[in-house]
């Protein structure tokens, strides 16, 4: 998970017990964390997250959106981000999953079992980072 425009602040490793946008109505622990643009968040399967108090920063046009994955490109170039922007991405070849409100509760081996990284999101093939720590 990286933030690419705007700040907030993101609560992670506790579940959210509120509706709104606000820090109340959460289980006890986690760590709270105030991001910004170039902050990026490697989170271990199965870590809840909320973000909160977000403040918009100045568009940004999208220069390098990369393959797309099947979107086009032409349309990529004309993108640009305003406000608070985050975006996420999963291991290549990993299928996305989305649990909300202990769904998952109990289900320890699913939720861990998820395989190595080929690249560090951020080290690519270099030594060290996320792939020598898995």
């Amino acid at each position: 998970m990286v933030v690419l425009t705007g700040t907030a602040r993101i609560r992670f490793g506790v579940a959210d017990l509120s509706a709104g946008d606000t820090l109340t109505g959460k289980e006890e622990g986690g760590v709270e964390i105030e991001a910004s643009p170039g902050d990026v968040f490697i989170l271990p399967a199965g870590t809840a997250h909320k973000t909160f108090n977000t403040v918009p920063e100045s568009s940004l046009k999208l220069l390098t959106p990369g393959d797309g994955h099947g979107v086009d490109h032409e349309s990529l170039k004309a993108v640009e981000l305003e406000g608070f922007t985050m975006m996420g991405a999963y291991p290549e070849g990993s299928v996305w999953d989305f649990a909300v409100g202990g769904e998952s509760k109990g289900a320890y081996q699913e939720v861990w079992s998820i395989e190595k990284p080929e690249m560090d999101p951020v080290l690519g093939d270099q030594a060290g980072g996320l792939c020598e720590l898995w």
